[in-house]
């Protein structure tokens, strides 16, 4: 799969026969699948298929390709701003290779975190670390999610993360994250490209957010490029900004971004490892090297052992890593300091609209209470 990687993405053509033969044959297949997920958006529209109208607000975070484009910082912008208005917030998740087999794992409740990686998925427990008082609920049926936070929490506005395509739950305000420098990859669905859906789905969103939008000739010629398909669409920047150091091994506090200046070992498992590589080279620490690993990866005490021992050689004094890998690390396997990258969202172009759809939901809550989930 990752030879195939600069293929799907768009980023370089196959040269040979073979590899064109391949990629048009994966593409075929795409093509299918496309039109299933479009079939079913239809017999959504037209009410074929049901779906869960919940008696509050329901915002859904997604995107449209594989790979990350920003979703978990999204999900903890919208939770944030939104906790400042006294909303009992809860976020939902497929929660990708969690161990529990649970209809419904609660990660965290209003009242703490209650599991950890590799019960938990990765992404949800650094939700939790990042927004105390949500309840985070992970599993595939995203109904039976939102009623348990409905009924058990008593919750009152949900987020749905990776929700694009989930179209068993009716939403209120629906977000689609695209990367800046390639939105559509190749261009083509999975397993011919990195799309999940044709392009033509954005026309079902309310808003659409560029992400890593930090190049301004490619973030440029993608909005323009946007424009022109979506004029109707609403269309917003955002960058991820590094905001502090996390320590980990030892714990403490938070720490300013000048204040590691390496010489540092990195590694990550994240689905753009290339973006992290970024962001460190934009900051004062001194890479002795970087090592990036398959998305979701379990980093077990061996592995660890063997970063600290190449860190060493190396010349490194610390190991960094993003916090979504901070999460699920055995500390124990580390002779090293280890430290984490906090990224936050930073919404520049368009902000304003997005604060306004959202402060109409807080205005509004009677339109939201006719209903029951069923």
């Amino acid at each position: 799969m990752q030879r195939l990687l600069p293929w799907l993405t768009g980023a370089q053509p196959p040269e040979s026969p073979t590899a064109r033969l391949l990629l048009s044959g994966l593409a075929g297949v795409g093509a299918l699948l496309g039109g299933v997920q479009l079939l079913k958006a239809r017999l959504h529209r037209h009410h074929h298929l049901s779906s869960l109208r919940a008696p509050c607000p329901v915002i859904s975070v997604g995107n449209l390709t594989v790979g990350g484009t920003g979703k978990t910082p999204m999900v903890c912008w919208l939770a944030q701003h939104l906790s400042a208005t006294g909303r009992r917030i809860a976020v939902v998740s497929r929660g990708y290779r969690q161990h529990s087999r649970s209809r419904v794992t609660v990660v965290a409740d209003p009242e703490g975190i209650r599991l950890a990686p590799p019960m938990a998925a990765d992404e949800a427990v650094l939700l939790a670390h990042a927004l105390p008082g949500v309840a985070i609920l992970t599993g595939a049926d995203r109904p039976a999610l939102i009623r348990h936070a409905l009924e058990q929490f008593g919750c009152n506005l949900i987020l749905m993360d990776d929700g694009f395509h989930r179209l068993d739950v009716d939403r209120d305000l629906d977000l689609v994250l695209l990367d800046a420098r390639r939105p559509f990859g190749n261009g083509r669905v999975l397993p011919g490209g990195i799309l999940r859906e044709f392009p033509s789905a954005l026309h079902r969103c309310d808003g659409i957010i560029l992400t890593r939008a930090d190049d301004p000739d490619a973030t440029r010629a993608t909005l323009n490029a946007l424009t022109h398909r979506f004029p109707d669409k609403p269309l917003l920047t955002a960058i991820h900004r590094p905001s502090a150091w996390i320590p980990i091994h030892p714990d403490g506090p938070a720490r300013p971004l000048d204040a590691l200046t390496g010489p540092v070992l990195a590694f990550c498992g994240i689905g753009t490892p290339e973006g992290f590589q970024r962001a460190l080279h934009a900051l004062p620490v001194r890479l002795t090297g970087f090592h990036p690993f398959p998305d979701h990866h379990p980093f077990t005490p061996d592995t660890l052992r063997h970063l600290s021992a190449l860190a060493q050689s190396s010349g490194a004094h610390a190991l960094v890593c993003t916090e979504k890998d901070a999460v699920k690390l055995n500390r124990a396997a580390l002779s090293l300091p280890l430290f984490a990258l906090r990224v936050t969202m930073e919404l520049q172009h368009n902000r304003s609209w997005l604060e306004q759809r959202l402060a109409f939901l807080d205005r509004s809550p009677s339109l939201f209470t006719s209903g029951q989930p069923g």
